[in-house]
């Protein structure tokens, strides 16, 4: 008798009741056996940059821990809201501490609270979260299934529907909510960015007359309307592929930004480790190179 097998008067998928397939798929992301031929640079690319977070996404935590006004934040201001928002001035560049004495302390304690957070809180749950979707895909979903067209994001839904029907509700309304709150956080990240650009590179004589409420919402209609008519213009595989490696090229080009400008403007006492400015490079390489195919291919399709 096959104790893997799942009785089928019980309704259990048989691959869902076979513990090493956990060990499979967690050994799986620690191997590396080859890419399919032809090889999908651009799809390759998309999950580089879409791994965890990706992209601007975390270049821009800096910009929420400012408006929440922690750290060095309740000195420089936020971008007040659209409705019922008091009026805050935000200044056009940062505010720097003396490293010394009891301020070096407290950055050395805010630098364990963000290793905290980054390593244990941020990163062990977004491998687990990516863990645990892989996992449960590679379970119910034949393999060789091709993942693509407007049914892409109901796959899951499908196949543990076989499970039990009530799958089918609750996956895709988990499915909608989490897209839905992740495009409400992208949207804000890519609109706050080019705010704070902008905000930061107006000439002097332009600033005082410069309303950072009006400049950021005024970009958040201008991109929102610009969505309803590019998301016309290919399917939502091929637009998410696009975007996935533009976040790749920021990622590239972001890495080796973040290293110029901690040389340039933060106190020695301040700066991170040579070791760790090695690895920032080293991740900006390795963005840059999954770029440089991704845009390779894209010229070579339109040959």
């Amino acid at each position: 008798m096959d104790h893997h097998r799942a009785d089928p008067r019980r309704g259990a998928h048989p691959v869902l009741r076979r513990h090493h397939h956990w060990w499979r798929t967690f050994v799986g992301f620690f191997l590396f056996s080859g890419l399919p031929q032809p090889i999908d640079w651009s799809l390759i690319g998309a999950f580089a940059a879409t791994a965890g977070s990706g992209g601007m996404g975390n270049l821009t935590v800096t910009n929420w821990v400012r408006d929440k006004g922690f750290g060095m934040g309740k000195l420089v201001g936020a971008i007040p809201s659209a409705v019922g928002g008091h009026h805050v001035a935000l200044s056009h560049v940062g505010k720097v501490f003396r490293a010394e004495g009891d301020n070096l302390a407290r950055w050395r304690d805010w630098l364990r609270y963000v290793h905290l957070d980054q390593i244990w809180i941020w990163g062990l749950f977004c491998f687990l979260g990516m863990y645990l979707n892989v996992n449960l895909a590679t379970a119910i979903i034949p393999h060789g299934t091709d993942l693509q067209g407007l049914a892409a994001g109901a796959y899951q839904a499908h196949y543990l529907r076989q499970i039990w029907p009530g799958f089918w509700f609750l996956t895709l309304f988990n499915g909608f909510w989490l897209l839905f709150k992740t495009q409400l956080g992208n949207t804000d990240i890519l609109v706050r960015t080019v705010t704070d650009a902008v905000w930061m590179a107006r000439h002097a004589e332009g600033r005082e007359r410069l309303d950072i409420r009006g400049l950021y919402y005024g970009i958040l209609i201008a991109f929102s309307l610009w969505s309803v008519i590019a998301i016309r213009l290919a399917s939502p595989f091929q637009l998410f592929k696009f975007l996935a490696n533009m976040a790749g090229v920021v990622l590239a080009i972001a890495g080796v930004q973040i290293v110029r400008v901690n040389r340039r403007f933060l106190p020695p006492a301040l700066r991170p480790a040579l070791w760790r400015e090695i690895g920032v490079l080293g991740c900006s390489a390795f963005y840059a190179y999954f770029a440089f195919y991704a845009i390779r291919a894209f010229f070579q399709t339109l040959r």
